[in-house]
């Protein structure tokens, strides 16, 4: 954890030393094809799916009314950040985040002889999202105002989900736990597009699809909402305020038997920092 947050900690000096060595040279006048960007953001996600672990399956039901009071009790958390560099039409992403949800979901325990159970779910993940994009249109392409822009996108998104079962039989006749963690590496190909539409106001969004039985047997995620341009530049960068729906589905199974197959959608709100 330490080293984490040691990296973490060097990665945001690093971006913004270079952000404000970006900012200098443009004082100067020069032409500078570097930009930056930092986006803290918070999601709050339904969950719907299964988890199974060997002969256990969990059937997960977290609707927007579970959401309110999972986080009122504590039991549900999600937050992450966006990490951009680009050089001209080329720059690389890093997309970090973490959550936990722990909700209450009936159980189908049992391999030769099936029974139904209620049983406390603790889900934990850590999604980590990387890879270059290049792009592909700029209009218009000189300074007048925000442009429109389209990217083609490749890359790599790293999950890691660590779940545990603790099922309550009727009359405490088959109490059961059980717990697993798994880790792969979905690739996946997509592309982006940022629209001006109103003042400082944009609507963006971005899709890729992946795993391709590579990781998750399919695996695809959609964003898309707004962008609005905030008139404040602490340290002389631009702000936007970002809110959008974010959608994020997978199906995946182990050879250890245990098998995710989820979708996690929610609204997202983040604060964008570009240099």
């Amino acid at each position: 954890m330490r080293n984490r947050r040691s990296i973490a900690a060097a990665l945001l000096a690093v971006l913004l030393a270079m952000g404000l060595v970006s900012g200098a040279r443009a004082e100067e006048g020069t032409v500078n094809p570097w930009s930056f960007e930092i986006t803290p953001y918070l999601w709050l996600p339904e969950v719907q799916g299964t988890i199974r672990i060997r002969d256990e399956t969990a059937n997960l039901n977290v609707t927007f009314n579970d959401v309110f009071d999972l986080l009122g009790a504590g039991n549900l958390f999600a937050a992450g950040g966006h990490a951009e560099v680009r050089y001209d039409r080329f720059s690389f992403f890093l997309d970090a985040f973490g959550g936990t949800v722990r909700p209450t979901a009936t159980v189908t325990t049992g391999n030769l002889v099936q029974r139904t159970a209620t049983a406390d779910v603790v889900t934990n993940w850590s999604f980590f999202e990387f890879g270059p994009t290049y792009r592909v249109l700029q209009w218009p392409m000189d300074d007048a105002g925000r442009p429109i822009t389209l990217d083609a996108l490749v890359g790599g998104r790293l999950m890691y989900f660590y779940d545990s079962l603790t099922i309550d039989g009727s009359g405490g006749r088959f109490n059961r736990y059980a717990n697993a963690s798994s880790t792969w590496v979905d690739p996946f190909v997509g592309g982006r597009f940022a629209v001006p539409v109103w003042g400082d106001l944009d609507v963006v969004f971005r899709g890729d699809i992946g795993g391709f039985g590579a990781g998750s047997e399919l695996a695809w995620n959609v964003i898309g909402g707004l962008q609005y341009i905030l008139p404040w530049q602490p340290g002389g960068a631009q702000t936007s305020l970002v809110a959008v729906w974010k959608t994020l589905s997978f199906d995946y199974e182990s050879d250890r038997q245990v098998t995710s197959n989820l979708t996690f959608s929610g609204p997202a709100f983040g604060l964008s920092f570009h240099f």
